[in-house]
């Protein structure tokens, strides 16, 4: 009867024991929405930056194009949105880190050119389709999870996208005699209409960087 009666004590500090242990094993788990969270964030952000260094190597490319033709301003205009765009990867990627993710860049590359005027008119139709596809659904989504790091960020991507789309349409229209990326951020601007101060991150505008 005492062994019958040992056993079963045993048997109920041994449940008791399991049921502790999962108890103490889930609470240590962050939750599932927190997990799905942190996935969507930085799939929003690698694929933000992908964006970008795409762009980066074509505007690089397309500038190469306009320099042999002799188009300045084009070229100024294209080097000064490469710039942009590589600075607006670098931040989005050390996100992802900060995060707890891992970025990295697109691997091969294809690109595509033809006349500085044929490339502006294409390369302006493509932003025009990139900015109303992306720009509200990523900001909303980090917004929602509660991650105001990951929306500034991609707040920044969308107003310089926008940014990129006015200068490119007015190119040859105004008399802007060079573009200034801040260094930070990598806001873009004419130099016709600079600011003292990065209005995103209030970089001084001595420190940017200009493409005359």
């Amino acid at each position: 009867m005492k062994i019958r009666l040992l056993l079963i004590l045993l048997l109920f500090v041994a449940s008791v024991g399991v049921l502790v242990w999962l108890y103490d094993g889930k609470a240590f788990l962050p939750p599932k929405h927190a997990r799905s969270t942190w996935h969507e964030i930085t799939a929003d952000l690698e694929a933000c930056g992908h964006r970008k260094h795409l762009k980066a190597r074509q505007y690089r490319h397309f500038a190469k194009i306009a320099a042999a033709e002799h188009q300045y301003p084009a070229e100024r205009l294209f080097r000064a949105i490469a710039c942009s765009e590589e600075l607006q990867e670098q931040n989005l990627a050390a996100a992802i880190h900060r995060l707890g993710g891992s970025y990295t860049p697109p691997g091969d590359i294809a690109l595509y050119g033809s006349s500085t005027a044929g490339n502006l008119e294409r390369c302006i139709g493509i932003e025009r389709y990139r900015f109303g596809r992306h720009s509200d659904a990523e900001i909303r989504r980090a917004m929602s999870r509660g991650n105001r790091y990951a929306a500034r960020l991609q707040v920044w991507a969308a107003a310089n996208d926008l940014r990129q789309i006015v200068l490119l349409e007015s190119l040859g229209r105004n008399s802007a005699s060079g573009f200034a990326v801040c260094p930070r951020c990598g806001n873009l601007y004419a130099t016709t209409y600079l600011d003292r101060y990065c209005p995103h991150c209030l970089t001084a505008g001595e420190e940017f960087i200009r493409f005359e």
